[in-house]
């Protein structure tokens, strides 16, 4: 009895039927492997990200350390040629920042005020010095220096001491020195501190 040609139909479209299955299963392969690939591109390109946000912090942190520095060592290098031109007056004294009869810190808040006073009564009396304006206060742009004050690079008054203080810091021989507040802003947080004594030593040693 010969084979029915509906059979032979039959036969080809459930072959053609398993192909397209097939397939489909190869697809649904094929796409899924590519989302994995997607995932992990994406999840690579946020660590590279990370990694990328951290070094501009690290860098930025490096150049405003570095600027304030250089501003410490230039204000500190002013006041000493006038001292060394003036041995019978010395360092000028300025408002202080913490009243040395008080042995009570004040808080940041009164610091702030007293700082900004110090500040602008220093930078007016090297103004007033032939000479001296150039050394303490070259190159700075507008933001650091506006004529009236000087400010580190976080944009707070550098201040003037006359001698060491507990509680701020402690020049070697109990002499004078200018200090910046740090990245916090915060004069009695001596941690992040920058002081023109360890500006000027670690200029020397380069």
């Amino acid at each position: 009895m010969s084979e029915s040609p509906y059979h032979g139909v039959a036969s080809i479209a459930g072959a053609t039927s398993i192909a397209a299955a097939r397939a489909r299963r190869r697809q649904r392969r094929r796409r899924a492997f590519t989302l994995i690939e997607m995932l992990t591109t994406v999840a690579i390109l946020i660590i590279v990200l990370g990694l990328m946000v951290s070094l501009a912090r690290y860098v930025r942190r490096r150049s405003a350390e570095e600027l304030t520095r250089r501003i410490l060592v230039n204000l500190h290098s002013a006041m000493l040629d006038y001292v060394q031109q003036n041995p019978q007056q010395g360092a000028p004294g300025f408002e202080p920042l913490i009243d040395p009869r008080d042995p009570k810190a004040p808080d940041e808040v009164s610091l702030q005020r007293t700082a900004l006073n110090n500040n602008r009564q220093f930078v007016q009396f090297f103004r007033a010095q032939k000479g001296l304006p150039g050394k303490a206060f070259r190159d700075l742009p507008l933001s650091i220096y506006d004529e009236a004050t000087v400010r580190d690079a976080w944009g707070t008054p550098i201040v003037f001491m006359g001698a060491m203080h507990r509680q701020i810091g402690m020049a070697p021989g109990n002499e004078w020195f200018f200090f910046s507040a740090g990245p916090d802003r915060q004069y009695l947080t001596r941690d992040d501190n920058q002081y023109s004594y360890e500006a000027i030593g670690a200029a020397d040693r380069r």
